[in-house]
């Protein structure tokens, strides 16, 4: 017998889920949207299609697919963990529009023990598990990461990032500093919708750093590089094009200002295309798993931690220390 899902929301986002659903075979009994009366004609007749969400509350289902704007997450969920009878649910990035709103779905999950995932993906990629692997098999540690990217919102692609440098660093960041773009371009999601780009840095223990660059100054694919002393790695992870750079042997006996030599250059091959459906299959997954962490639900409230924090420091032009003090903790930007 099929699994069975609900799904929130059917804009872009909610499309993609509406995908990996059926990639994953589930049948989606009921989809929830403020536009149902304009989807009955494009989706299957045996789908409920409903605008209040609450009215689902009732409904056995196997996952929650949460899709609607970062605005409405708060209420979604909180209602779902608490009042639900779905006990898995996949929500999409930020978790919310303040670090205190996440704070509470962090506090409310974990209550009514509801395995929560925010859908970063790439922490359960087979593609970035086998980069972490790499640099494991070398006995080298990740110390840089640099990040190049077209302006998506610190709040939508910041969210990626940003959760990488958890991912391959294994630490709580400890420092930011960020400059947000003032070019004040209206969000393609809506002028409601705030959330410009930025760059800075985020610093962690032992000298480890995450670089990024989300400013409204190149449309260019993004790029993301992660090095540790001998190794290198960069990626166009659009065009699926992995890079390793190796500092060779000998040079390794040398102390690390020895730079002037020809790195050995590989193209890695990677374990499956770039697929946004498929990619959010592997989240999807690690729902159904026998053994669950909320590692992933700690990582999305400390993401959205830096981003409150970049934001901040932008607005006061110096270094903002982790954790975010409690006076910050409700700054509120409506994400889209």
């Amino acid at each position: 017998m099929s699994k069975t899902a609900i799904l929130i929301g059917y804009g872009g986002m909610g499309k993609r889920y509406f995908q990996a659903l059926k990639k994953l075979r589930f049948k989606i009994i009921a989809i929830c949207d403020k536009k149902v009366d304009t989807l009955s004609s494009v989706l299957p007749k045996n789908i409920l299609l409903e605008k209040n969400f609450q009215k689902l509350l009732n409904f056995n289902a196997d996952l929650l697919c949460v899709a609607s704007n970062t605005k409405s997450r708060l209420d979604i969920l909180s209602r779902f963990c608490k009042y639900g009878k779905i006990k898995r649910i996949i929500t999409e990035k930020p978790l919310s529009t303040s670090y205190k709103n996440c704070l509470k779905i962090q506090s409310i999950a974990k209550k009514n023990k509801i395995r929560l995932l925010v859908n970063t993906h790439r922490s359960y990629s087979p593609n970035f598990l086998y980069l972490k692997s790499l640099f494991n098999k070398h006995q080298e540690k990740p110390t840089k990461i640099f990040i190049n990217s077209p302006s998506a919102g610190l709040g939508n692609m910041g969210s990626t990032f940003f959760d990488l440098g958890l991912f391959f660093f294994n630490q709580e960041p400890k420092k930011i500093f960020g400059i947000i773009d003032k070019t004040g371009t209206i969000n393609p999601r809506g002028k409601e919708y705030k959330d410009p780009g930025g760059y800075g840095t985020i610093i962690f223990d032992n000298d480890k750093k995450l670089f990024f660059d989300l400013s409204e100054n190149t449309g260019l694919p993004y790029t993301i590089t992660i090095r540790s002393k001998n190794l290198e790695i960069t990626l166009d992870e659009i065009n699926n094009n992995f890079v390793l750079k190796q500092r060779p042997k000998k040079m390794k006996k040398k102390p690390l200002y020895f730079y002037v030599f020809k790195p050995k250059i590989t193209k890695l091959k990677i374990k499956h295309k770039f697929n946004v459906y498929k990619m959010t299959c592997f989240t999807i997954m690690e729902l159904f798993k026998k053994n669950f962490s909320y590692e992933n639900l700690d990582n999305a409230v400390t993401v959205m931690e830096c981003i409150i924090a970049t934001h901040i420091s932008s607005k006061k032009n110096k270094i903002i220390s982790l954790p975010l003090n409690k006076k910050f903790h409700n700054t509120n930007i409506n994400f889209a």
